[in-house]
C-alpha cells in the first residue's frame, strides 16, 4: 500500500476511536485496596527476667579538643600532621602575619612618640612649677603645664595599650597545642583561608594518656558499683583483655534510659593498644536479676520528648510513650507503656507515622 495510504488509514482508525464508537484501549489495572499499607514485622514483648552481667562503654579521652585560629587569614604553613606527638605550647599552624607585623611596628613608634610628648609635657609641667616658686609663672600657665602632663601622660598609656593589642593579635596569628597529645584530624590546607567567628575547624587532638571508659550502666545494678572498685573489661572487637577502676558513679538517672553515667579508668596507665572511641565491655561486680517485660533495641526509638514505640492497633500505627530500661546493646527492659499483649513494630526506623495504614508481615 502506498505510503500516504497507510497514514490515512492510521488517522481514521484514530478518529474512531476518538468518537467512542471503536475499539478502546484497555484501561489500567485498579489498585489493590491495601496498596498503600506499610509492611512491618512486629513482636510482642517478652516476659521474664535477665541477668545484668555486663554494660557496654567506650573508651574516650578526658582532653581532647578541635583547635581553631583566634584570627581570621590565610594558612601560611602546618608545621604538624595527622599523627605527631606535641607538647602543650607548640606551634602547630601559622597563619599570614604580615599585615600583624606592620601593624606591631606601627603601635611600637606611636608609643615612641608618646614617650617623647611624655617626657616633654613633664619637663614643661617640672619648669612651670620652679618658675612658680619663685612668682615667675602665672597660675595660668601652671595650670596649662598641669593639663599638658595630664594629656601626654594619658597618650602614653593610650598607646602602650595599643602596642599590647598589635602583639596580641600577631600571637594570635598562630595556632598552639593546649596540651600534650596527638594530632587526630586535619581539616584544612595551606592556602586556605580561616575565620575567628564562626570559628574554623583547622586541627583536632587528643591526650591519649588521659582516656577513660564511660559506660550507660542500667539503674538495677548501678549500686553495685562503688569508685575504687576494679572492673574486668574485654576490649572489643580485638578481645584484649585490661581491668578498669571506678573512678565516679553518676549520682542521676538519665530518664530516657534509666542508666546512670559510670566513669572509670584503665588500670596500668597510658597504653598505646587503647584508643579513644573503642568499644569496651565492662563485667560487672555483682548480677542483678531484672524482671519484666523485655523488648530488642531496635523497637524502641528515643526522640526529644522522650523513648517510644510503634505499636499494631488493627491495621493502624500508633506512637506510643514508654517508659524503659536499657540493659545492653540489644535489649530494653520497658517500665510502662505496653503490656504483654501490646503487638510492637521490631524495626521502628523512618517512614512511620501515627495513624498510617500497616499490613504485619509474617
Amino acid at each position: 500500500m502506498p505510503r500516504h495510504l497507510t497514514l490515512l488509514a492510521l488517522a481514521a482508525i484514530a478518529l474512531a476511536c476518538g468518537r467512542g464508537g471503536g475499539a478502546a484501549l484497555p484501561a489500567a489495572p485498579a489498585t489493590p485496596a491495601d496498596g498503600d499499607a506499610i509492611g512491618v514485622r512486629a513482636v510482642k514483648p517478652q516476659a521474664g527476667s535477665a541477668q545484668v552481667t555486663r554494660a557496654t562503654g567506650e573508651l574516650r579521652a578526658r582532653h581532647e579538643a578541635v583547635l581553631s585560629a583566634e584570627a581570621s587569614g590565610r594558612i601560611q604553613r602546618f608545621r604538624v600532621d595527622v599523627g605527631d606527638r606535641v607538647k602543650k605550647g607548640d606551634v602547630l599552624v601559622e597563619l599570614a602575619d604580615s599585615t600583624a607585623q606592620i601593624g606591631v611596628q606601627q603601635a611600637r613608634a606611636a608609643r615612641a612618640a608618646a614617650e617623647a610628648a611624655n617626657r616633654g609635657a613633664q619637663s614643661e609641667l617640672k619648669r612651670a612649677q620652679e618658675l612658680a616658686k619663685g612668682e615667675a609663672a602665672s597660675p595660668a600657665m601652671l595650670d596649662r603645664a598641669e593639663v599638658a602632663a595630664l594629656q601626654a601622660g594619658a597618650g602614653l598609656q593610650q598607646a602602650t595599650a595599643a602596642l599590647a593589642a598589635a602583639e596580641d593579635n600577631l600571637a594570635k596569628q598562630v595556632i598552639r597545642a593546649p596540651f600534650d597529645g596527638v594530632i587526630t584530624g586535619r581539616m584544612k590546607s595551606a592556602g586556605e583561608f580561616v575565620a575567628m567567628m564562626p570559628p574554623t575547624p583547622v586541627l583536632s587532638m587528643v591526650d591519649p594518656s588521659s582516656l577513660e571508659i564511660r559506660a550507660s550502666v542500667p539503674e538495677a545494678v548501678a549500686d553495685l558499683l562503688a569508685p575504687g572498685a576494679e572492673l574486668a573489661a574485654t576490649v572489643s572487637p580485638s578481645g584484649r583483655p585490661l581491668r578498669a577502676k571506678i573512678r565516679t558513679v553518676g549520682a542521676s538517672v538519665e530518664a530516657m534510659t534509666r542508666t546512670v553515667d559510670v566513669r572509670a579508668d584503665p588500670v596500668g596507665g597510658p597504653n598505646r593498644e587503647l584508643r579513644a572511641g573503642a568499644i569496651v565491655e565492662l563485667a560487672l561486680s555483682g548480677a542483678a536479676a531484672a524482671e519484666g517485660l523485655f523488648l530488642p533495641a531496635t523497637a524502641v526509638q528515643l526522640g526529644q520528648d522522650g523513648a517510644y514505640v510503634w505499636t499494631v492497633e488493627a491495621d493502624r500505627l500508633r506512637r506510643q510513650p514508654v517508659k524503659v530500661e536499657k540493659l545492653g546493646p540489644g535489649t530494653f527492659r520497658v517500665l510502662s507503656g505496653v503490656g504483654a499483649e501490646a503487638l510492637v513494630v521490631a524495626e521502628s526506623g523512618g517512614g512511620l507515622k501515627d495513624g498510617a495504614r500497616v499490613r504485619v508481615l509474617q
